[in-house]
């Protein structure tokens, strides 16, 4: 289990973020909504112990993270931030760095066998030889994938994945990050999507300046009010076999 309790971080003079709580479980898919500048990737990347709470504490499997070796929890928390470098290296070994906290430079042939099964559960089976900088933006984004998937870890934290993507490539994405969730991971997503969002996720957490404003189902926190307070405009919410829908009014009104 990670659990937060409390956290509240500080870059230079502002407060990012203010008493952030939650729990992220083994089965869940929570998705961290909010607009740009709320805290979400902030969130994520104290999470995963780059930065530092001035307090609070982040719990993972009963140890606190900012008292643990960074290879020893990337061997639990996964994370995949928000732009990835481009890089002329063949796809093979851009996810062989996923086996970076294990074996350091000199990967055997146990890891090659772990990476090319990451890239066949992304769909890019015999990709290992292409380059990098020569994929599309979805195939990019499916062999950052791999490479988090190549770490092995329980926990999956990625920043906006679906970023930058055509409605084909989000779903691909989402689907892909489901069946590792259902199969016994857990993952927490910054996303801008909302309906995205409320499709594949099991739990929401809206930031707004920094704070958890609500917390839940999708059912129980996506509706005008709170999309209103949090994001400034005005939507109707539709249901659709059991989802909540967005659909913005004219802004022009």
């Amino acid at each position: 289990m990670l659990r937060v309790e409390g956290v509240s971080v500080r870059l230079k003079s502002m407060e990012i973020l203010k008493d952030v709580t939650f729990e992220l479980r083994e089965g869940d898919l929570i998705a961290l909504l909010g607009p740009n500048g709320s805290g979400k990737s902030t969130i994520l990347r104290t999470l995963f112990g780059l930065l530092k709470p001035v307090n609070g504490v982040v719990y993972l499997d009963g140890k606190t993270v900012h008292g643990m070796k960074i290879q020893d929890v990337a061997k639990i928390l996964g994370y995949l931030p928000q732009e990835n470098s481009e890089t002329n290296l063949r796809v093979i070994d851009v996810v062989l760095l996923g086996r970076t906290p294990y074996v350091g430079l000199t990967p055997s042939n146990k890891d090659l066998k772990i990476a090319l099964e990451a890239l066949e559960l992304v769909g890019l089976k015999d990709f290992e030889n292409r380059y990098f900088s020569e994929l599309s933006g979805g195939e990019k984004q499916k062999v950052m994938l791999a490479r988090i998937f190549c770490q092995q870890t329980d926990f999956l934290l990625l920043d906006e994945p679906t970023s930058h993507l055509d409605i084909r490539s989000q779903v691909e994405v989402m689907n892909i990050v489901k069946r590792m969730v259902d199969e016994g991971k857990a993952a927490i997503i910054a996303i801008h999507d909302i309906n995205l969002a409320a499709s594949f996720c099991n739990r929401i957490l809206m930031v707004k300046n920094g704070r958890i404003a609500y917390a839940g189902k999708s059912s129980e926190v996506i509706n005008p009010e709170s999309i209103r307070d949090v994001f400034g405009v005005e939507v109707d919410v539709v249901r659709y076999n059991g989802r909540a829908l967005v659909v913005p009014k004219d802004v022009m009104g």
